[in-house]
């Protein structure tokens, strides 16, 4: 792939972030073949610029994607700004694709978010994998990590207002054992259990200690983490107010 085409390609993919890949779709943007278009996908993934979140099957193959959702790299940055900065893409190419959904601030939330997090437990373990989990409808468990012990689930809620769709679907992929926790990442500044081990919190609270909220999650026991919920909503009992 020559630096043209490798620029192409990536902008093209950046254009799909958090969205199940199409790869007709961008073979046609790209006017090459569909097998040529995820071989190019793949080098950006080989090449450390991007993230292939993969569908996690787990005996529900028939519901579940079967393609992965791209997720750009912060090294991406700089090589996307310089292709805009030279305006070397046609019009075609600049422009989202007709049968994905326009960028909504959700989705920028949850793919900051998902950078963040993949970030943060590469450092902690090296050896954790990350998937997504959920059929043909809107809600899913967004990110899988994939733990030496076991799997914790995030779902990221962009408003302060609560969806309990989204947590009731933690639930049923919780107690189906797919996942063996879960955490729901919002804006806001309180902390709630809603179950075992799945707890909604505010996503910059948990970044910051990703690890004590992570190791609390896959420890024997919950009591840790009910001491944590209840120090944190203590110590900000007036921003709670």
């Amino acid at each position: 792939m020559n630096c043209k085409s490798f620029r192409e390609t990536l902008s093209v993919a950046a254009a799909w972030e958090g969205v199940p890949l199409n790869f007709t779709t961008i073979g046609k943007q790209l006017n090459i073949s569909a097998v040529a278009a995820k071989a190019r996908v793949q080098q950006l993934a080989e090449a450390g610029l991007l993230r292939l979140l993969y569908p996690l099957q787990a005996g529900d193959a028939g519901k579940s994607r079967k393609s992965p959702k791209p997720y750009l790299n912060s090294s991406a940055g700089p090589l996307l700004c310089d292709t805009a900065r030279r305006g070397t893409l046609s019009g075609t190419l600049r422009r989202a694709p007709r049968d994905r959904p326009a960028v909504s601030p959700h989705m920028l939330f949850r793919s900051r978010m998902i950078r963040r997090i993949c970030e943060l437990e590469a450092a902690r373990n090296r050896s954790s994998t990350f998937w997504y989990y959920g059929g043909y409808g809107k809600t899913h468990v967004e990110l899988i990590v994939q733990t030496p012990l076991k799997r914790i689930g995030f779902v990221f809620l962009e408003e302060n207002r609560f969806n309990r769709w989204s947590w009731s679907y933690c639930k049923r992929v919780f107690t189906r054992g797919i996942i063996q926790g879960a955490f729901v990442l919002y804006p806001g500044h309180r902390i709630f259990f809603a179950a075992d081990r799945l707890v909604i919190l505010p996503a910059e609270e948990f970044c910051k200690y990703y690890s004590r909220w992570t190791n609390a999650c896959l420890g024997s026991s919950r009591k840790l983490l009910l001491r944590m919920v209840r120090s944190y909503n203590t110590a900000h009992a007036r921003l709670l107010s």
